[in-house]
């Protein structure tokens, strides 16, 4: 196996630098002489935020795919809407125990594509620290780190480094970090929409696909990424003859089915849990062994909330005690 040193990372980070989000992704995940960069994890990361100040972070969505573990660095055949890609994507949607009972936008519950797990923001940050020191050989520490394909949507990237008081994690800013890339704006550089800040819903209808529950952070990611990889892969997905232009639908290699039925089953697909954190929490007590719409404490609530005078935080009173309360 090839060794990973700083200066092949910066080659690297160089020569993907010169070349656009879309070359990279297409390169990536299809490319077989591509060197260092077969042993890269793409990963997705969109975060979620509380929705009044002082913001914090209440959800952390995240996807991973890993080329040289699906099949030994070499490019896969995509399948009717890539989904021999996709459903090598792990998902992971993190919720900060600390945080749960603050108001956001979107259902922080209707996650879809796994299992969600309650952590700590230390333990969010040391998962995300994990995921991009990852060891070419974990027998040989001597041949360097993986490199990694950071990818993001639109703004929330740029809203991360705004805040990153409050949650410190820039992959800028990580050695390994060899390529940044916007999945808002492949579609763009694919021809899919002229519009440089088209939501969710709008990308996701260009493939026919009917979007559940996007403000979930964790739906959010795998969105992301789905959106991104249909983008880079339009001409393999859908040209053919009868579709010179591979108009999104089922057309060419993707006509035995429709996308829709693709991210259903992705759904249902099983996949493995964080390896951190607990899946029952009660942000109302603090219990992990019921949620919050099974706490028999019901009657309880935050005084320090009920006599302030935000309203936002008199109407949340009931969702914890003065114990779990982040305003000292």
């Amino acid at each position: 196996m090839a060794a990973s040193t700083p200066a092949k990372l910066k080659s690297l980070r160089a020569t993907l630098a010169a070349k656009t989000h879309q070359e990279v992704l297409r390169m990536y995940i299809q490319k077989h002489e591509v060197g260092l960069l077969k042993h890269a994890f793409l990963v997705t990361v969109y975060r979620k935020w509380s929705a009044n100040p002082p913001y914090h972070l209440t959800e952390l969505g995240i996807t991973t795919y890993d080329r040289q573990r699906v099949n030994n660095g070499q490019p896969v055949l995509a399948g009717p809407h890539a989904e021999y890609l996709l459903k090598h994507v792990w998902c992971l949607h993190l919720r900060i125990r600390s945080h749960a009972h603050l108001p956001s936008t979107g259902d922080a519950n209707a996650y879809h594509f796994g299992t969600t797990t309650f952590v700590s923001q230390e333990e969010a940050l040391h998962m995300l620290h994990e995921i991009w020191h990852q060891p070419m050989d974990e027998a040989d520490p001597d041949k360097g780190l993986r490199p990694i394909v950071y990818m993001s949507f639109g703004d929330n990237d740029g809203m991360g480094k705004m805040r990153k008081t409050a949650f410190d994690f820039d992959p800028s800013s990580m050695s390994t970090t060899v390529a940044i890339l916007d999945a808002q704006n492949i579609p763009v550089q694919a021809k899919i929409t002229r519009s440089q800040t088209a939501p969710f819903e709008y990308l996701l209808q260009q493939f026919k696909i009917q979007a559940f529950d996007f403000d979930n952070g964790g739906n959010a990611a795998m969105y992301a990424t789905v959106i991104a990889i249909l983008s880079a892969l339009r001409n393999e997905l859908y040209g053919s003859l009868d579709n010179p232009r591979a108009k999104a639908g089922q057309k060419g290699q993707s006509s035995s089915k429709s996308a829709q039925s693709v991210i259903q089953w992705l759904m249902e697909w099983p996949t493995p849990a964080p390896p951190i954190g607990v899946s029952m929490y009660c942000w109302r007590c603090g219990s992990a062994e019921h949620s919050f719409t099974e706490c028999p404490n019901s009657d309880l609530e935050c005084s320090k909330c009920m006599n302030s005078p935000h309203t936002w935080r008199k109407e949340n009173a009931s969702t914890h005690t003065e114990g779990l309360c982040i305003f000292r």
